[in-house]
């Protein structure tokens, strides 16, 4: 959800949001970061060339459907003790609770669902952590009526396969991660991955990409990941303790108690920031152009949808003075070296992108550092990227000239460039020498580890070419990426239909958000503020509508128009959502949308709910989840004003929001006058007797006996008809083996009669029989063109 669920190569499952994956979980073993440095220049080289390939096969499909989807993580915790005693902590069953999931939709689909019915279950980075989203996209608006029901059946899915002790509310953190024995099973901290002082390996989902990136991370940048956010001041908490020969700022503590008297929260591992749970949307464009589009406008109203979901209030048991978990993760994976940072000096290392010293500003998880549209090739003024784009990036310039000479337009070129000033963090062993024209496992692997706020998402070359009517095409998507987990269904639909009807508005009306990237780094940064949602300022265009209509609703509306008036002001949410006499705001656009595409009273009815909440949480009628938590923690009978989470009260907080997400509960601070219906468990098909007690339920139990055992027979099935292709393929490579040992005899006797050199290009297959490698043919990579058209991009 934070970017680092797994998705299949094998057979492009259907993964984030709906959309077929295009990340890779490959079973293989990763190369050692030090045999992974000879390799990484080439990685980097290739990921252009493999871009290069899907650019040029799909650039020019247009028409595509509106399509969408969300994503939401869990975590899965277990209640234990009561009473004093009572506790949480971490279950680390995810493995198992998606196997049993994974089960239970293979067994409705082999009795009659369709995959519109079904949910893709993924794994995320930590072991309690459980990812899903829709199997099949949603499309078009009248889906936005839908996506709550699919929440609530996801969660009801997930409740089905939990253990009796075991919760999963949707929380972005869990509160006392790092804190004690806080993981069952109980493990140790400080193993060879993390090196962290709180969290144990175990933690980790154990798939070797997870190891490997935590590991690597902290090899590449030179030491353990440092994260340190703002402590929550109170009435005892602690004044920071230094001795006169205190270590620098940013030395790392060598004991849990020296980190707790550092004057801010320190944590020290990846899992701090990838624990964290999100709530992400991706759109489909109709066409490359509108997809730069989508992409610029909307990266504007990332940083005002963190502030209206912030529910990060809580860091290794401490209260923070910030409400979001963006720096956390930020930091969490950074793995910028020293001079990189521009915190001191290291050597220079020819292997790293930059070799390891050019400056890089900000982490790998962090906002935008471009805009990509340039509409109407830069010629309309207001619009103009270049005019946008005001702080330095740093990029690849050979990877930036290779792209311009290949015919990508120099905004795009630079924004590819600027991805590959990083390195592959995970390298297989068997994942490198590929085929450019048909894989994307090396652009992939920059693009998927850049956590950007925003993430423009090139199709899979296999998805992207199918004609457009297809429901396995898939086009130009980007991915809304800032949102953090809400406590309901309720909520979390909210926000998703909020975002979507924006994407639709800003192209309907032609709308113009654009700031500085300058601003929008300022305004990233305000986002993550204390109670940011009702008290924080954020640059945004006093004017978004297109100027002649702007004129002419001002003309009308008896406004002279100033312009002295600056385009781009410091405005609160409630400002920018709600607006005022002299300028709409982005809600009553979202109003003036549906009324402008005649919208039905159902859709609207469910729409304006929506709506009507997102404008009472800006108004600061509604407190932020991460607000009422810190609420709920201050005001708890056992809280010390220390600034520390009780352990009682970490358990009180977390079954709580079990309760409210649940719809057991009703929390009117948060919620307001919307009652959010309860969510029952699911029947478990494979678990009858303690989901199923309405009827006496032997003839069910008769027919799941009877479907496993179809079941098995299918897998016999299955694996008899892959070794029958197994042994064909054997049969093939022999066939191949025996060509060409015969192939380099000829040559040889040829050399031997003439004096030539042999070949180089043609290589006899080792002998299998030795254990040799396999046979591989000479690499295919893209060969340079010449210097092609640049692509029009006149999306508005």
């Amino acid at each position: 959800g934070n970017g680092s669920s797994l998705q299949s190569s094998e057979s492009c499952s259907l993964g984030a949001a709906g959309f077929p994956a295009m990340g890779f979980l490959h079973i293989s073993e990763p190369m050692d970061w030090q045999d992974s440095l000879k390799k990484l220049h080439y990685v980097r080289d290739h990921g252009v060339e493999q871009f290069l390939q899907v650019f040029h096969a799909v650039k020019h499909v247009t028409g595509d459907l509106l399509r969408w989807g969300d994503e939401i993580e869990y975590q899965v915790i277990r209640l234990e003790g009561d009473g004093e005693t009572r506790t949480c902590k971490v279950s680390n069953r995810a493995a198992d609770i998606i196997h049993d999931l994974k089960n239970i939709e293979h067994h409705k689909m082999q009795y009659g669902l369709s995959e519109r019915d079904q949910c893709s279950w993924m794994p995320e980075y930590g072991s309690w952590m459980v990812e899903c989203a829709p199997r099949k996209p949603f499309e078009g608006l009248v889906s936005l009526i839908e996506v709550e029901d699919y929440m609530r059946l996801r969660r009801s899915r997930l409740l089905s396969v939990l253990k009796p002790d075991e919760i999963a509310p949707t929380m972005t953190f869990f509160p006392l991660l790092g804190v004690g024995d806080f993981c069952h099973p109980p493990a140790q901290p400080n193993g060879p991955v993390a090196q962290s002082l709180f969290i144990p390996d175990e933690c980790i989902n154990q798939h070797p990409r997870f190891t490997t990136l935590t590991r690597n991370i902290r090899k590449r940048r030179g030491d353990k990941v440092f994260i340190a956010r703002p402590k929550f001041k109170d009435e005892n908490t602690a004044l920071p303790r230094r001795t006169p020969k205190a270590r620098g700022p940013k030395e790392h503590p060598r004991t849990v108690d020296e980190a707790d008297q550092a004057a801010f929260v320190y944590a020290d591992a990846m899992a701090f920031g990838m624990g964290c749970c999100c709530l992400q949307v991706t759109f489909q464009g109709a066409s490359l152009a509108e997809s730069r589009h989508l992409y610029d406008h909307l990266a504007v109203l990332t940083p005002i949808m963190l502030a209206m979901t912030a529910a990060t209030p809580i860091l290794r048991g401490w209260l923070m003075d910030e409400d979001t978990r963006w720096d956390i993760v930020g930091q969490s994976v950074d793995d910028r070296t020293v001079r990189e940072r521009g915190e001191g000096d290291v050597d220079a290392d020819p292997h790293l992108a930059g070799k390891g010293v050019r400056l890089l500003k900000k982490s790998r998880y962090a906002g935008i550092d471009c805009y990509l549209c340039n509409c109407k090739s830069g010629s309309v003024g207001d619009s103009r990227t270049s005019a946008y784009n005001d702080v330095e990036m740093a990029y690849d310039p050979a990877h930036f000239e290779r792209l311009l000479a290949s015919g990508v337009d120099e905004v795009l070129a630079k924004h590819i460039a600027h991805l590959f000033a990083r390195d592959p963090l995970v390298v297989f062993k068997d994942r490198i020498e590929l085929d450019d024209r048909k894989e994307v496992d090396h652009w992939e692997n920059l693009q998927s580890t850049n956590w950007q706020s925003m993430r423009w998402k090139p199709p899979h070359p296999d998805k992207g070419v199918k004609e457009t009517s297809s429901e396995d095409h898939v086009g130009w998507r980007i991915e809304f990426r800032t949102m953090e987990i809400q406590l309901t269904d309720f909520e979390n639909a909210a926000f998703t239909v909020v975002v979507v009807l924006l994407s639709r508005v800003i192209l309907g009306f032609n709308l113009n958000f654009y700031i500085p990237i300058s601003k929008l780094d300022e305004n990233m940064k305000n986002a993550r503020q204390r109670n940011a949602c009702a008290d924080g300022r954020f640059w945004f265009r006093k004017s978004f509508l297109p100027e002649d209509v702007m004129h002419e609703h001002q003309h009308d509306a008896g406004f002279t128009p100033d312009d002295h008036d600056p385009q781009i002001q410091l405005q609160s949410i409630a400002e920018i959502l709600i607006g005022d006499e002299s300028h709409p705001g982005l809600i009553p656009m979202c109003r003036m949308y549906l009324d402008f595409i005649g919208c039905d009273s159902v859709l609207r009815s469910k729409i304006d709910k929506y709506l009507d909440f997102v404008v009472a949480r800006a108004r600061g009628d509604l407190m932020t989840p991460a607000q009422w938590m810190r609420k709920f923690v201050t005001s708890h009978p056992d809280y010390k004003k220390d600034s520390r989470v009780p352990a009682s009260a970490a358990y009180d907080l977390v079954k709580e929001c079990q309760l409210i997400g649940e719809g057991k509960k009703a929390c009117p601070e948060v919620l307001g006058t919307n009652v959010i219906p309860e969510v029952a468990r699911a029947t478990n098909p494979f678990d009858i007797k303690s989901t199923c007690k309405e009827y006496d339920c032997t003839l069910l139990q008769a027919y799941m006996r009877q479907a496993k055992s179809q079941t098995v027979r299918q897998l016999e099935t299955q694996i008899q008809e892959h070794a029958r292709q197994l042994k064909e393929q054997q049969a093939e490579l022999e066939l191949l083996r025996v060509s060409l040992r015969e192939e380099v005899e000829q040559q040889e006797v040829y050399c031997r009669k003439t004096g030539a050199e042999p070949s180089p290009n043609v290589r006899p297959m080792p002998d299998p029989e030795f254990g040799a490698e396999s046979f591989s043919p000479p690499l295919r990579t893209a060969s340079p063109p010449a210097r092609r058209e640049s692509l029009p991009n006149d999306c508005c």
